[in-house]
């Protein structure tokens, strides 16, 4: 429109004049102004712009029309003019709601509600847009109860919340929901038409057919009915044709439907008419070029046409908007997948599959994504629901077989693939449940040749991978290796064939081979964690823990999110014999990269209690259980961690919930057994083994159990008859003879001991064993014995550093510092790290005043930082290379860390008097002077004080 030609100023007649009487009479302008073009047309816009009634009205005939995006535009118009309109916020939701947004849809309803908008309005609308986020069982908690007073809103909570049930999978409750709703309107459509989509499903497609004609005779033209009509003939009754001459009469009525169109797409793209549905996804682009499901479909196309990255920013958008849509979260878990992006494909799977517990195909990819991950436990825990069924499809249990390979178990991966065989369409017929049948008969090799007929014979790698699992299970590497090469001929990109075959060979120590067989897996994925994993320990058997670091470091850049990769660097260190403190370190960090992760809060917790920082270990127990509160396995760290802390009652709770969880469970029996007597609770911990015993008649640990509960209720031939009797069931095992071991040690019956002892070693060959038969035969003054085991012994053990370590102890307490320190020294030629020989060899040269205690200790120390018998032992050394102020400066470290130690603070007296410092000496004596007879050294601290 051209703009008016200016008028001469001073004139006062014309557009000009009227327009300016206009913005005075609107009582935009209270004083005389010197009108321009610009201020004319801004006082237009502002002053004599539609008010808020004519722009809601202009909303709800464009909402007629379907211009939903104009409609919203009038009513952000409206909205600025009054922000407290109730019906322009309602109408508000109504649109965003069709736009296909129902995050905003809803914040915008629930503004309705503060506005006074009554909830007959505003709650039926709000229903239908938390089910579309994907939001059923918050609508189900807030909203289940709630009644209104209008019959047509009713109806429309009550679908709505039918629509939240059935996407629980809770039927029954969504049924009873739409009684509700045609009680309230008895032609209720959308009632009627999830009904029949609930007696489709349930297997019943001509009565829901039925009941949607009935519908479309009285409402010709509904879209709902006649989608559903479509879906239930593509679908239950396999008339594709039919469904899609169905659907394009929608389109054709309501070319304006995005249902209708991406139904379209939809079954097109099922039928594999891909270039057809292409075509068809173009018209819904030229429809609603920003709603969600164009979108997603668009985002769909990308990942097909291998623009990962598109698809990401596509799906990442529309989480935004709907964080809990399941379809979306699967299409996003793709993408990232696709792009190796691996820890958050799990994560956006995960969450998927915990909204959709049924939807099969997020629990296969999240099982897949984890077995990238190289966490193959947690995959199978993925699929597990589904493979326990007699009916399991055979992609879940080929998937579940490679778990089984990927975490060491043949045996039960050859199962798996042998059912995934059987439920290969293109194997019937090739008598694979005769070769699934044949191993129970003992015909091993009758099932291989059977299974390598079949994968000669049929596409499917399901033969293969069994046939790798058969020759494993019989430890035939070079015919498991033979197999492995013919089934990469059909995984020519697969990354685990190649680092299957690399683990069987770095196995056999070909660790060359091993390691070109990892590399060509990374180089089929990049960063396929198992491949790397493998590399890094052969880099550290080769004696090259750097560029297994520089491999683990680099894993972890590509990928942040890594957890499995921290926890490697953890191990790593552990294995390099780092202090605790590093190795906490990484686990924590493994931790905060997903807290959602068993593994990392596991191993952290054993760690600590390993490293004797048991309050430390409860901290974290406690942290994981908060995280995780239903996962058993940290639960009973949690209760393991609670009684080494002494925390023995709490210790019977957590592991009486346990037993209540898992009836059938045995371990947890036994643990609260453990609980019970730690709270000194014979009676209750003897009930804990019955039951066990009830349940598993037999059961060794729980024998043992009452065997030494029957000692410390001092009925001693109780508790051996219980031991004798497991050595008459099992007589070629140890266990019965080293129980009556131990309870003749209990009551310091040592030549006994030592000849259940004996016998156990005879039946177990454990340094453990040797251990405690060596110190039987010297309790009971078998010295010569005791000599001869002990050579006997070494010659055959020349590696068991806990047997020489306990050697250099028991020459330590007869006060043979020669031999002490021949065994400790021992000890380090086979691990140069061990902390406890190192300090010991220390103690041991700072006693005699000689030369390199302080090195020693120092490296002790380091290994393991802040532990108070380290430090005293440092301290001495120090002392004895005359660094006198160094010597206390430890020492006082020492007593902070452990202050109820007296003999801490004892020494450190004497390296004050040493020092000079009297004053402070006889603040340390007089305190421990305090204590009387009840401290061992109160002799010296008497005489000290005297000397003062």
């Amino acid at each position: 429109m051209p703009m008016p030609m200016p008028m001469p100023i001073g004139k006062t007649g014309g557009r000009f004049a009227r327009v300016a009487r206009c913005v005075t009479s609107h009582g935009c302008a209270r004083a005389p102004v010197r009108l321009t073009l610009a201020a004319v047309a801004v006082a237009v816009l502002v002053g004599c712009g539609p008010s808020e009634a004519q722009l809601i009205a202009s909303a709800k005939v464009m909402l007629d029309r379907r211009d939903v995006d104009g409609a919203i535009i009038q009513l952000k118009n409206a909205l600025d003019k009054n922000p407290h309109s109730g019906e322009a916020r309602l109408l508000m939701g109504h649109a965003l709601l069709r736009a296909g947004d129902p995050a905003k849809a809803q914040i915008e309803l629930l503004k309705a509600r503060g506005t006074g908008v009554r909830d007959e309005q505003w709650l039926p609308v709000l229903a239908r847009a938390m089910l579309a986020a994907g939001a059923g069982d918050k609508l189900i908690e807030q909203y289940g109860d709630k009644t209104l007073s209008q019959p047509a809103a009713t109806a429309d909570l009550k679908v709505a919340l039918a629509g939240a049930y059935v996407a629980r999978g809770h039927t029954d409750e969504a049924r009873s929901e739409l009684v509700r709703a045609v009680l309230a309107v008895p032609d209720h459509a959308a009632a009627l038409v999830l009904r029949a989509r609930l007696d489709a499903v349930a297997g019943n497609p001509t009565d829901a057919l039925r009941q949607l004609d009935e519908l479309l005779a009285r409402e010709p033209g509904h879209v709902e009915a006649l989608l559903l009509k479509g879906q239930v003939l593509l679908h239950a009754t396999k008339e594709p044709e039919a469904a899609l001459v169905t659907l394009r009469q929608v389109r054709h009525a309501h070319p304006e439907s995005v249902a209708a169109h991406t139904a379209l797409v939809s079954i097109l793209m099922q039928q594999n008419k891909r270039e057809q549905a292409r075509a068809e996804f173009k018209q819904l682009l030229k429809v609603a070029p920003r709603h969600p499901d164009t979108l997603f479909y668009q985002a769909q196309f990308a990942l097909e046409d291998k623009d990962y990255q598109s698809s990401r920013e596509i799906t990442q958008r529309l989480l935004l908007a709907m964080p809990d849509n399941v379809r979306v979260l699967v299409l996003a878990g793709a993408a990232e997948y696709f792009m190796q992006h691996y820890a958050l494909a799990d994560r956006l799977l995960a969450r998927a599959l915990k909204l959709a517990p049924g939807l099969l195909f997020a629990r296969q990819m999240l099982a897949q994504t984890l077995m990238r991950e190289g966490l193959a436990d947690s995959a199978l825990e993925v699929l597990q629901p589904v493979i326990d069924k007699p009916q399991a499809d055979a992609s879940s249990l080929g998937l579940a077989g490679e778990a089984y390979l990927q975490s060491g178990n043949p045996a039960r991966a050859e199962a798996a693939f042998q059912r995934a065989l059987n439920a290969t369409p293109e194997a019937a017929g090739e008598r694979a449940s005769l070769a699934m049948a044949w191993p129970a008969r003992g015909e091993a090799t009758a099932t291989t040749g059977e299974l390598e007929a079949i994968a000669g014979r049929v596409r499917s790698t399901h033969a293969d991978w069994a046939l790798v699992s058969a020759r494993l299970r019989l430890r035939d590497i070079k015919g498991a290796l033979a197999a492995i090469d013919t089934l990469e001929k059909k995984l020519p990109d697969e990354p685990f064939v190649p680092t299957l075959r690399g683990r069987l060979l770095s196995a056999q120590g070909e660790q060359p081979g091993a390691a070109a067989n990892f590399a060509h897996a990374l180089l089929r994925q990049p960063n396929y964690f198992p491949a790397v994993d493998g590399l890094a320990s052969i880099d550290l058997k080769a004696g090259r823990p750097e560029l297994a670091r520089q491999r683990l470091t680099a894993a972890l850049k590509a990928e942040p999110g890594n957890f499995r990769a921290k926890m490697a660097l953890a191990e790593l260190d552990t294995q390099l014999g780092a202090p605790d403190a590093v190795i906490v370190t990484h686990l924590r960090e493994a931790i905060r990269l997903d807290y959602s992760r068993q593994q990392p809060h596991l191993a952290l917790i054993e760690r600590l209690l390993f490293g004797g920082d048991h309050a430390g270990a409860l901290v974290a127990a406690q942290d994981a259980a908060t995280v995780l509160p239903n996962d058993a396995v940290l639960m009973d760290a949690l209760g393991r961690a609670q009684i080494a802390t002494g925390a023995s009652q709490q210790a019977v709770y957590t592991f009486r919930k346990l037993a209540a969880w898992q009836p059938g469970s045995t371990l947890f029996l036994l643990r609260l057994a453990d609980a019970h007597t730690a709270a000194r609770d014979s009676a209750a911990a003897a009930n804990a083994l019955r039951q066990v015993l009830k349940l598993e008649p037999g059961n060794v640990m729980a024998l043992r159990g009452q065997a030494l509960l029957a000692v410390q209720d001092q009925r001693p031939q109780v508790g051996i008859a219980i031991a004798r009797e497991i050595q008459q069931r099992k007589p070629n095992d140890a266990v019965g003879f080293a129980l009556e071991g131990e309870l003749e040690s209990k009551r310091r019956n040592w030549d006994a001991a030592a000849r259940a002892y004996g016998a156990a070693l005879q039946r177990g060959d454990s340094g453990d064993l040797a251990t405690r038969l060596h110190r039987c035969l010297r309790e009971a003054g078998q010295d010569t014995e005791a000599e001869r085991m002990s050579a006997d012994w070494r010659k055959a053990n020349p590696k068991d550093s806990v047997f020489l370590y306990y050697l250099g102890d028991t020459a330590a307490l007869t006060k043979d510092w020669s031999a002490a320190e021949a065994h400790y020294r021992a000890v380090l030629a086979l691990q140069p790290r061990h902390a406890a020989a190192l300090n010991n060899v220390a103690w041991l040269l700072a006693t005699q005043r000689r030369p390199g205690a302080v090195s020693l200790a120092e490296q002790a120390n380091a290994l393991l930082p802040d532990r108070a018998p380290l430090l005293d032992t440092l301290a001495l050394a120090l002392e004895a290379d005359n660094q006198l102020l160094k010597a206390v400066d430890t020492q006082r470290r020492a007593v902070a860390i452990d202050p109820k130690d007296s003999m801490l603070r004892l020494h450190l007296a004497r390296l004050l008097i040493k020092q000079g410092n009297k004053s402070d000496a006889r603040g340390v004596l007089d305190a421990l002077g305090r204590l009387g007879g009840t401290f061992a050294g109160h002799v010296e601290v008497a005489a000290l004080l005297k000397d003062m």
